[in-house]
């Protein structure tokens, strides 16, 4: 089945649309058990999936890094982007087109959730469809001009249904059709407010109204397996209500092409009042194992790992402890069989550190400069000098200096200058990059040395 799975090869937001079955997905940053390890998660459930997502706040840099990451193991990556300060900061702006911009270097498909559950009271960019609507033409524009590998998926909440339609952009401005969907015992946390929805039925008007025109993305899914508000086990209600859905997919929703599980004990982290964690029931576990286990369910794809075949491929970063906000940015790096370095028998002193072969974690106050190609004892030919900045400087703009003579100024994240080292003379070499805020005043800098070869 998965030579088939792709309706379309090329990577454009038409495409990547199954032709059979249903990709699966899963959010899994939060989850105690796996740490957030996609390999370990898949051994528990028992099947590779073909999209994990992530949260991206409006004002962040690209996660350059995690996308190159899902890439390169076959995997769609889906960011849930969003303005959590409203909509006025939305603009055809640098930082606007410099996202883009990184977007599209990925070389990959990107699912983008921009904007999502904007149809609800809670949302920081609710309550004005009108303005929703002229902020998502304008990401969508800036995407397909700069990112056409990105696919726009609009995703309101299940509920409230009356207002859906209202935030609807038009079939020209969206990709995808997403719906987010939790079975929960009580409403709100709320003893007195008992929850008595089909998950079947919740998901019904979102596909009546779009899936003859959309593929359907069931973006975020999760049931239940304790209720902090009736201070309950509810297992046998978590189950029957995922079986309802996942068992329904292949027949009653066939234009379903996606669907996600929320694995968050939301109880035990804080952030709300029920456990849908599925690596903290056994029996949830199970039943999951059981229901993916079906063909139908679609794991890895392959294409995605060809279509980016042609890029560097990375090194994945050390993960951040969950509760952390993990580095966002990373450049492309090449492996250690790659780039194992020729270093001459006699290496010439330094006034400054060489320049570090790849990057790793990043003192939070700090900026790292790497140079990848060649080795930065034996630089020769085209390579590029990489910036990345710690994840408490809030950069906007980074300056190249060679030798103290301005080269390159960018602001678009990651930070990077292609120099080709065949136009210097053999020796030491200083590299100075300079980092500056939104105001360009400089809040970071750092020199190292570089060694061309004879």
């Amino acid at each position: 089945m998965l030579a088939g799975v792709l309706a379309s090869l090329p990577a454009t937001a038409d495409g990547y649309v199954p032709v059979d079955g249903c990709y699966l997905g899963a959010y899994i940053e939060l989850d105690a058990a796996t740490g957030g390890d996609l390999h370990a998660f898949e051994e528990l459930v028992g099947k590779p999936h073909a999209s994990y997502f992530r949260y991206v706040g409006y004002g962040s840099p690209f996660p350059f890094r995690w996308v190159r990451e899902m890439h390169a193991l076959g995997v769609l990556p889906h960011i849930a982007w969003e303005p959590n300060d409203g909509l006025g900061p939305v603009d055809e702006d640098d930082y606007l087109r410099g996202w883009a911009e990184a977007a599209g270097r990925t070389g990959g498909p990107v699912f983008l959730r921009y904007a999502s559950e904007m149809n609800g009271t809670w949302q920081a960019y609710s309550g004005d469809p009108q303005a929703f609507i002229r902020k998502w033409r304008t990401v969508t524009q800036i995407m397909r001009e700069l990112a056409p590998n990105v696919i726009m998926v609009w995703c309101p909440f299940a509920t409230p249904q009356a207002t859906i339609d209202q935030y609807y952009p038009g079939d020209e401005w969206v990709d995808w059709v997403g719906v987010n969907i939790y079975s929960v015992h009580h409403y709100d946390g709320d003893i007195t407010k008992p929850a008595l929805d089909d998950p079947r039925e919740l998901l019904q008007y979102v596909y009546d109204r779009y899936a003859p025109r959309k593929p359907i993305a069931i973006c975020e899914y999760a049931a239940t397996h304790y209720c902090a508000a009736c201070g309950q086990d509810v297992t046998e209600f978590g189950l029957k209500q995922m079986t309802r859905l996942y068992e329904s997919l292949p027949t009653r929703f066939p234009r379903v092409k996606m669907i996600t599980w929320f694995c968050v004990d939301t109880v035990g982290s804080g952030l709300a009042s029920n456990n849908y964690s599925l690596t903290g029931s056994p029996a949830f576990l199970e039943r999951y194992r059981t229901l993916i286990a079906d063909d139908y369910f679609l794991g890895r794809i392959p294409d995605v790992s060809r279509l980016v075949a042609s890029l560097p491929p990375i090194t994945p970063a050390p993960r951040e402890p969950v509760v952390e906000p993990p580095p966002v940015i990373g450049p492309l790096e090449v492996p250690p069989e790659e780039a194992a370095p020729v270093v001459p028998p006699n290496i010439p002193p330094t006034e400054h550190p060489l320049a570090l072969a790849r990057l790793g974690p990043v003192d939070p106050y700090e900026i790292d400069v790497a140079v990848v190609g060649a080795p930065p004892s034996a630089v020769t030919g085209r390579v590029e000098v990489l910036a990345e900045p710690g994840r408490e400087l809030d950069v906007h703009m980074v300056t190249f200096y060679l030798d103290g003579e301005f080269r390159a100024v960018t602001n678009v994240a990651p930070y990077r200058y292609e120099w080709n080292a065949d136009y210097s003379e053999p020796g030491v070499h200083e590299i100075r990059v300079e980092a500056m805020n939104r105001y360009q005043n400089p809040i970071a800098d750092a020199t190292v040395s570089v060694i061309v070869a004879q």
